[in-house]
């Protein structure tokens, strides 16, 4: 048996003389005597002079006696301290050539008594040397000789492993677990497979310790008496196997114990209490003990595990099969459900469903104790039979472990068609009901394509297959596994520790705790660099398959290794980073910290970017505005993620992926009950600030000048028209929050209830995310005063405005031509607003400067927005421009201009020569209009000449196809770049099926060349 790399160390550093091959002087018969009587520490001298020829004889002789008189146990260890003393320095010179042939006849002699007993014995013996300090190689041998009788190993490792069971991390039991991996590393040289290990998956340990049969003792029926959920075996196998009792220490899981034993747990620990008050460098001294203790249980579970792998078919199945049916168990843990039978959690709605639990008023409520919650978590831990979250955790470390060998450039070896093998079930469980991102046929026609990959088609025994399966484990286990104890950790605790920091302080410190706990275990700095690790691999292996191996940018139409792929793996790769980012920017400088110091930034952008742009990768409009939000968090928190932007393939590709992504999620929402598209425009906060930071660069204005002038176009004009909803919709709600507080104002003038100082305080259906009592207020933080709430839609429509005068600026020419777009943005926004910022409007919303402030609205700032954007759009063509303000009936008038120019020149908002182009333009508009509107009434339009949606006179008359109204071609595309369906009869309707009215279409024209008419876009008869 070869010797370990420490005994070979130590061997090194004793005997410096037989390393540098000095050759071994002679020793006389008399000297050799002395030198076998000092190591075998004889008491009384031996009847023959000793030497190495006859040393093995005494041996057998005395170890014989010794056995007879004080047992076998006393014999081999005799014979072991020999061998011991034998490569101690000082006792025999280091260059004896005796050395070798004494442990030889020890070996002999040992073994000889070994093979004399029975199996009972043999056991016994081994479990008495174990405790003892017997040498590496000679206790190999004895094991080895003992696995030779059948009826040892079982009994010998079960043994070893019972020791192990109640486990803690306060009470790892080194010396048993260093027993039992001793054991199992017990092999021949010439052979991969243990006895020990077999012995270990196979019967009747199999049974006993390695995954005991389970039967479930809780289940749930509906009305009709059927079975609709049941107890899993999770739990189970925490606490009754083997790998379970390895994985369990963890300092998470206090609720677990008995309060008579909760003072030996880690939180239990009086240096864990009142930490809300502590100092930074008492809080990272603890963390960084409980992280030693945890690197120290994760270690010797990995070293455990690592055995087993490289032992053969048999214990690597085992292995997979165990983890795949702990993760199975863990499903229940990742709902996001409170009552049975989906399991209580603490961490949906980011803890403020337990923050209200622990709010109740009614006395004696067991809810309004955390300990308490905790407790009740462990109960549907035990009911339900999930794992907990300390052992979810550590068996998710040792994944991390096992995939760290898998190379970044090896991810696209990973088999995407591993999930949909119709064995797969019995490694990941449910895992093949996920949603994916084909449809039906596509799935269908992947999964027979799939039947020439390896990954599918090869045996579940098959070393090749590893890789695939045990990054799949991961995958998913980054869903039931990780997610819930981090959102628990980084949403719930922080969020109940600062609700209750001066309400409630027992309850502020007993989340302090637990976030604290938690957070070492999340934050171990290797945690964080093997979680990096299969991050970056996620990232990459999403961009094979939905590249297919192609050029990611622009993205390829999606084939079949997309087609199969749960969206589960990019929605909760998604979440890690985001709960993994490091909130606080301003420490960091711009440097990737933590996770992201492991991870390469070029695929997480280019797979982003494909999810951004590409809406037959991703339908769902709130995936792709996650991915968005993530992008932006990123490159906004570190530089040298930002400079990528500037960088091939994303310096040709980020803008038209941005303007994809801006149009997709319009039809975002957080639930059904948003119907007010809120979560809409948090989403496209991100993807503004995304523009406004690329387009100062020379290359990426370029990307969009041919963009939105070539195929891009029709995209470019739709996200104009969504720009202009939002900014109507937002300021809207900010005014008309502004105007009712001053309406309850002026109301209450008298009174004096606490009601004048709030804002809509009651909850509507549209502003929840669920039903009854479950429901969530999401923005319920907005609405506890009228200035958090106007504020916040003040802030958007700002973000929103100043991302139109950009696109105004920079696209002016573009915007002209498409006058459908350019007659909304005239009309609905810039008439719109001047009409309430400088018009009669005004009064009603007039305010102090000091509110304005308050409420973070700049009027001058807007106004000169405005102005700006006409001039932008006038150099462009000036008269088209005049005409389409001089169609504004509702909102253009020749006084609100005027008022906006002495507004203008009062506040210094242009100078020079843009004040006078703006001057210009205001009376060449009321002329213009002034004449127009002349020529206007004098004329008698026939019915059928004006539009069936603005009641203006049409230039390009089209028919809807469903509903056979027509309209102008402008005002329909509008709308259907709007809604994309047919406003009469509700239906989906494309561009392309607008029917041209063309005898309509010169009707109107001569009817208007008559009577001196101007028409959108030219008389066709000039």
């Amino acid at each position: 048996m070869k010797r370990g790399p420490s005994q070979e160390r130590e061997s090194q550093v004793k005997r410096p003389k037989e390393m540098d091959g000095a050759a071994a002087p002679a020793i006389s018969a008399d000297k050799e005597h002395v030198m076998l009587v000092k190591v075998l520490q004889l008491t009384q001298q031996p009847a023959q002079k000793l030497s190495v020829s006859n040393v093995g004889e005494f041996l057998d002789n005395e170890a014989s006696r010794i056995a007879q008189q004080r047992g076998l146990e006393e014999a081999v260890m005799f014979l072991a301290q020999g061998w011991r003393r034998s490569e101690e320095g000082g006792v025999v010179p280091s260059t004896w050539d005796g050395i070798a042939p004494l442990q030889e006849a020890v070996q002999t002699a040992s073994l000889a008594l070994l093979l004399g007993a029975s199996s009972d014995q043999k056991v016994t013996l081994i479990l008495g040397l174990l405790n003892n300090r017997v040498p590496i190689r000679l206790m190999n041998e004895l094991l080895l000789a003992a696995a030779e009788d059948d009826a040892v190993p079982a009994v010998l490792v079960s043994r070893l492993a019972v020791q192990l069971k109640g486990r803690t991390l306060n009470d790892l039991r080194n010396q048993q677990f260093s027993q039992l991996i001793h054991v199992l590393r017990a092999k021949r040289p010439d052979k991969k497979d243990s006895k020990y290990v077999n012995a270990l998956v196979s019967s009747p340990l199999k049974e006993e310790l390695w995954k005991p049969p389970f039967e479930a003792k809780f289940v749930w029926r509906d009305k009709k008496k059927n079975v609709i959920a049941q107890q899993n075996e999770g739990l189970f196998l925490q606490e009754s196997s083997l790998l379970g009792w390895a994985l369990s220490p963890s300092a998470l899981d206090s609720a677990l114990v008995p309060p008579s034993k909760a003072h030996l747990t880690e939180a239990g620990s009086k240096e864990w209490d009142h930490l809300t008050r502590a100092t930074r460098g008492r809080v990272e001294g603890l963390q960084k003990g409980l992280q030693t203790k945890l690197a120290s249980s994760q270690d010797q579970a990995a070293e455990f595990v690592d055995i087993l792998l490289r032992a053969g078919d048999e214990p690597r199945v085992a292995v997979l099969e165990w983890l795949g049916a702990l993760i199975t168990t863990a499903e229940p843990r990742g709902k996001q459900g409170q009552p049975a039978p989906e399991g209580f959690n603490f961490w949906p709605q980011y803890g403020n469903h337990v923050i209200d639990c622990l709010q109740q008023q009614e006395p004696g409520a067991f809810e309004r104790s955390m300990n308490n919650l905790l407790l009740l978590q462990a109960i549907h831990a035990r009911l339900q039979g999930f794992p907990t979250s300390g052992m979810a955790l550590n068996t998710f470390t040792l994944l991390l472990h096992l995939c760290k060998p898998i190379k970044a450039e090896a991810a696209s070896s990973v088999s995407v068609f591993f999930p949909v093998r119709e064995d797969a079930q019995q490694l990941l469980g449910n895992y093949h009901k996920e949603a994916r991102f084909g449809e039906k046929e596509q799935i269908e026609a992947a999964t027979e394509s799939a039947k020439s990959d390896p990954g599918y088609t090869a045996p579940p025994s098959d070393k090749t297959l590893f890789k695939s399966q045990i990054f799949w484990l991961a995958i998913k286990g980054v869903g039931y596994l990780l997610m819930p104890v981090a959102k628990e950790s980084f949403h719930s605790w922080q969020n109940l520790a600062s609700a209750f920091y001066d309400k409630d302080r027992e309850i502020s410190d007993g989340a302090t705790r637990e976030f604290l706990i938690a957070e070492a275990a999340l934050k171990e700095p290797r945690f964080l660099e093997r979680l990096g690790h299969l991050v970056d691999l996620s990232f990459r292996f999403l961009q094979h398959a939905a590249a297919g191996g192609k050029q990611a940018l622009p993205p390829p139409a999606p084939g079949p290794t997309w087609h199969v792929l749960p969206s589960s793996v990019l929605e909760n790769v998604l979440e890690l980073c985001d709960i993994y980012r490091d909130r606080d920017r301003k420490k960091t400088g711009g440097i990737p910290t933590g996770l992201f110091t492991y991870v390469d930034p070029d695929p997480v952008l280019t797979t982003l970017c494909i999810v951004m742009a590409s809406e037959d990768h991703v339908r769902d409009p709130s995936l792709r505005g996650r991915a968005v939000k993530l992008l932006h968090r990123l490159c906004f928190g570190f530089r040298s993620w930002r400079d990528k932007l500037n960088h091939p393939p994303l310096d040709k590709h980020l803008i038209p992926c941005l303007v994809n992504v801006f149009i997709a999620v319009e039809k975002a929402i957080m639930s059904y009950y948003d119907l007010s598209y809120r979560y809409k425009y948090e989403l496209r906060v991100p993807v503004m600030d995304l523009f406004d930071l690329t387009l100062q660069t020379e290359g990426h204005r370029q990307v969009l000048d041919q963009f939105i002038r070539g195929e891009g176009n029709d995209k470019f004009l739709k996200l104009l028209t969504q720009l202009i909803n939002d900014s109507n919709s937002q300021i809207e709600e900010a005014i008309r929050t502004v105007k009712e507080f001053h309406d309850k104002q002026s109301q209450s003038a008298s009174s004096s209830g606490p009601s004048a100082q709030r804002h809509d305080e009651q909850v509507l259906d549209d502003d929840r995310t669920g039903d009854g009592d479950e429901a969530e207020d999401i923005y319920r933080r907005s609405r506890m005063n009228y200035k958090e709430h106007a504020k916040k839609y003040f802030g958007l429509a700002a973000r929103t405005w100043k991302q139109m005068w950009l696109l105004c600026k920079l696209c002016a020419p573009v915007i002209v031509e498409g006058r459908g777009t350019l007659e909304q943005l005239l009309h609905s926004s810039f008439d719109a607003q001047l009409h309430y910022l400088v018009g009669p409007e005004m009064k009603s919303i007039k305010a102090s400067p000091q509110e304005y402030d308050e409420l973070g609205f700049n009027p001058k700032e807007l106004i000169k927005q405005i102005v700006e954007s006409y001039l932008f759009l006038a150099k462009a063509n000036k008269a088209e421009v005049v005409r389409v303000v001089g169609k504004d009936e509702r909102y253009y008038s020749s006084k609100t201009f005027s008022k906006a120019c002495s507004f203008v020149r009062k506040y210094g908002l242009l100078q020079g020569s843009d004040l006078e182009d703006f001057e210009s333009f205001c009376k060449e508009l009321a002329d213009t209009v002034s004449a127009h509107r002349a020529a206007f009434d004098e004329a008698d339009i026939p019915t059928n000449y004006l539009c069936e949606l603005m009641a203006d006179i049409m230039s390009d008359p089209v028919m809807f196809p469903q509903s056979r109204k027509v309209a102008d071609r402008t005002i329909a595309l509008r709308v259907i770049m709007s809604s994309d369906r047919d406003p009469f009869a509700n239906t989906p309707v494309k561009v392309e099926e607008l029917i041209p009215m063309t005898e309509l279409k010169e009707e109107i024209h001569r009817f208007a060349k008559e009577k001196g008419i101007a028409l959108e876009g030219g008389n066709m008869f000039d």
